[in-house]
């Protein structure tokens, strides 16, 4: 498997004179090809009978050796057949790499549920040629960090743990263990972010009924080791209910919010609400906010100043992280490990 999957996202369209046609890619594709994949996946789409489920549809394109995730898409427009316009979003993927893309459907469900939600939302809003290229850009760099963490979780990157380690030192002896809860909105970068945190450690377990990824890393402060059993709660409001069951037993909780999107810098208070009003115990909690994605600087609608009223409005440490590049993510950890410690001495 390749050391980066390389992939594309081609955005089509159901024109009622053209038919089929290709709108917008991203990394931008040549022509023929893009009529080539609007034209399938749009016919695929509509001779499916559960063309307005969820369904993913695949395809495959064998004269370029690849493949094709389709999603189909509709939004209400008045100006179309029925007060509905239709469209399908394709991620096209080499053969060689069709394993990983299988094998983690489920995974990329997720995401394809989100960049639906994004596109709709810019066609609704009649977005600019500009902005629905911005729109599509985003969309494949989310995509680019979920595959990520598969590839490495499939190839076993970063699992290099040592199966004996030395015993611990004087220094050491003493170990703490503290449950860490994670959440914010979908697609803020949590799950790439304990990824990046946790390169050597081991996902311990994944609950997909519950929306769940728990993951544990040891840290070492003051000559004691500590071990961060790191909860990545999934955003979707269908794991809701469950996930305030699992908020229970929590020490601390790092909250998450995407820089480039405003929205979900506006849910961090509901997300600080809903943690402490399900929590059955007065316990003070270690509370960190986390503005992901520092590394769009360009792209950015939250400024630092902004972001920082708000963590000191709900009396929260902050740092500015990029899951991409890694920057301050193992600061952020570490203040949660060295205050647990002390609270704890």
């Amino acid at each position: 498997m390749a050391e980066k999957l390389e992939f594309e996202l081609v955005y089509s369209e159901f024109d009622e004179k053209l038919g089929p046609v290709p709108k917008g890619s991203y990394p931008e594709i040549e022509h023929n090809f893009g009529m080539d994949v609007a034209m399938k996946s749009i016919n695929i789409l509509i001779g499916d009978e559960r063309s307005d489920s969820k369904s993913l549809a695949y395809l495959p394109f064998a004269s370029e050796g690849k493949k094709g995730i389709v999603q189909n898409i509709e939004w209400p427009d008045g100006t179309a057949r029925g007060g509905v316009a239709s469209g399908s979003l394709t991620l096209i993927f080499q053969d060689v790499d069709d394993l990983i893309y299988y094998k983690y459907i489920k995974d990329l469900e997720i995401e394809f549920e989100q960049a639906a939600k994004k596109i709709i939302e810019l066609k609704t809003s009649h977005a600019d040629d500009d902005s629905f290229f911005k729109g599509l850009k985003e969309i494949h760099r989310n995509f680019e960090l979920k595959l990520n963490e598969l590839r490495i979780q499939e190839t076993g990157a970063g699992d290099n743990i040592n199966e004996f380690p030395e015993e611990a030192t004087e220094e050491e002896e003493e170990r703490y263990s503290f449950k860490v809860v994670v959440c914010g909105d979908p697609g803020c970068g949590k799950t790439s972010t304990i990824l990046r945190f946790t390169d050597r450690a081991f996902r311990r377990t994944y609950l997909p009924t519950m929306g769940v990824n728990i993951t544990g890393k040891d840290v070492h402060f003051g000559g004691k080791k500590t071990h961060l059993v790191l909860w990545d709660l999934a955003g979707q409001v269908k794991f809701q209910f469950v996930r305030r069951q699992l908020y229970l037993g929590a020490r601390a909780i790092l909250l998450i919010f995407d820089l480039t999107r405003r929205k979900t810098f506006e849910s961090i208070p509901n997300w600080l609400n809903d943690v402490k009003s399900s929590l059955r115990t007065n316990e003070d909690l270690i509370e960190i906010l986390c503005g992901n994605k520092v590394d769009l600087e360009d792209e950015r609608e939250i400024t630092a100043d902004e972001a920082k009223k708000l963590a000191d409005l709900l009396k929260l440490e902050y740092f500015e992280t990029s899951a991409l590049t890694g920057e301050n993510i193992d600061e952020a950890f570490d203040l949660i490990a060295r205050k647990l410690i002390e609270k704890n001495d």
